[in-house]
């Protein structure tokens, strides 16, 4: 149930995101502390609501490289891939460490670029 709901407001931050103008913010710590965001991504925007933490980067880099520097970087620190996705415009993971989980979003952009959404939700 948490990887469901966790995926769900990944995708709706996506959605809502992508209607506004982006603003450079900091990269949450607490994601930082999990993985770094990923090499030549800029930041969008971040969030804290809660016991979750949201942050939006853009990349130009292909989605499958960009979800495979998230694997590698989850997995070193004892993350558990728990689903993979591939869906026509997003690909998606998450991943499980006792009560916690994170998700990673990589949506497809009509300019070519790839919005990746990190998820973090702890309890």
């Amino acid at each position: 149930m948490k990887r469901v709901l966790c995926f769900v407001s990944a995708c709706l931050l996506v959605l809502c995101l992508c209607s506004g103008a982006p603003a450079q913010v900091a990269y949450p710590p607490l994601l930082a502390a999990e993985a770094a965001p990923c090499p030549g991504c800029s930041m969008v925007m971040a969030a804290k609501d809660g016991n979750s933490i949201q942050a939006m980067l853009q990349s130009v880099e292909p989605a499958d490289k960009l979800l495979a520097y998230y694997r590698e970087a989850l997995t070193a620190k004892g993350w558990d891939v728990a689903l993979e996705m591939d869906m026509a415009q997003a690909k998606t993971m998450s991943f499980e460490r006792g009560e916690a989980t994170l998700a990673v979003v990589v949506v497809a952009q009509e300019d070519g670029k790839n919005l990746v959404t990190l998820s973090l939700e702890t309890q």
